[in-house]
C-alpha cells in the first residue's frame, strides 16, 4: 500500500511531523479543517483521501448520532493509512424545528441530483434554509452542532463535539463557498455579523467552539 510507504516517507521528510487523515472529500470542509488546525498552533501536516491514494468512495452514515456517523466515517478508511483519521458530522438545530442530524440530505429530498450541478445543488439548499427562516418570520435561532471522532492507527477513538449558535435568516449576505451556501444566510451571533462579512478574526471567532472541540481530540 502507498499510503504505509508514502506516509513514512512523508514523516521523514516533515522532520517527524504529525500527519492526519481527514476523512472527507468535500473541499469547503478541507479548507477550513486545514486553516483551523493552523490556527491553533497544534504542528499537524493535514492530508485528504487523494493524498494517499485513496479514491472516494460513499459511506452509508447510518448512525442514530453525530457522534456515531463521525465515527462510522473514520472507521471507513482504518487500516487504509498509519494516519490517524478526522471525520466529523454536522447536524443543523432550527428553534421550533429541532435538530436536523442530516441538512443536505433534508434539503434534497425528492429533488433528482444526479443531473444536478454543484452550483444547482448549492442553491437547492440555499432555498430550503431560506424558505425555512421565511416559515419564522425571517429570523430565528440556528446552531450548527457537530460531532468529530478521531481514530488511531491502533484502533483508539477520541471524540468531541461543538454548537455554534447562529440567526438563521431569510436574506442573502453574498455568495458562499458553493459547498457551504447556507453561510450567506446567517448571522453569528458570537460577532454579531453576517457570517460573510467577517474579517479573519471574526471569522476565527465565530468556529471557535469547532476550534476547541479540534484541540481537544488532537492534543
Amino acid at each position: 500500500m502507498r499510503n504505509l510507504v508514502g506516509n513514512g516517507e512523508l514523516r521523514k521528510k516533515n522532520n517527524m511531523k504529525k500527519e492526519v487523515l481527514l476523512g472527507t472529500y468535500n473541499q469547503g470542509k478541507v479548507e477550513r479543517f486545514k486553516n483551523l488546525i493552523a490556527s491553533t498552533g497544534l504542528d499537524f501536516e493535514i492530508h485528504i483521501p487523494s493524498d494517499v491514494g485513496l479514491e472516494n468512495f460513499d459511506v452509508e452514515e447510518s448512525g442514530s448520532t453525530l457522534a456515531e456517523n463521525a465515527e462510522i466515517k473514520v472507521r471507513a478508511y482504518f487500516g487504509k493509512t498509519d494516519m490517524p483519521i478526522l471525520a466529523n458530522d454536522t447536524g443543523f438545530w432550527v428553534e421550533g424545528e429541532g435538530l436536523v442530524e442530516a441538512p443536505k440530505r433534508t434539503a434534497l429530498e425528492g429533488i433528482y441530483k444526479e443531473n444536478l450541478s454543484q452550483e444547482e445543488i448549492a442553491e437547492a439548499l440555499l432555498k430550503f434554509w431560506q424558505g425555512v427562516a421565511k416559515k419564522h418570520g425571517g429570523r430565528v435561532n440556528a446552531a450548527w452542532v457537530e460531532a468529530f471522532a478521531l481514530l488511531n492507527p491502533d484502533g483508539t477513538l477520541r471524540t468531541s463535539e461543538s454548537r455554534r449558535e447562529i440567526i438563521l435568516t431569510d436574506h442573502i449576505f453574498g455568495k458562499s463557498h458553493i459547498q457551504m451556501p447556507v453561510r450567506a444566510l446567517y448571522i453569528s451571533k458570537i460577532t454579531n455579523k453576517p457570517s460573510l462579512q467577517h474579517t479573519p478574526e471574526e471569522e476565527l471567532l465565530e468556529l471557535k467552539p469547532v476550534t476547541d472541540a479540534l484541540i481537544k481530540i488532537l492534543s
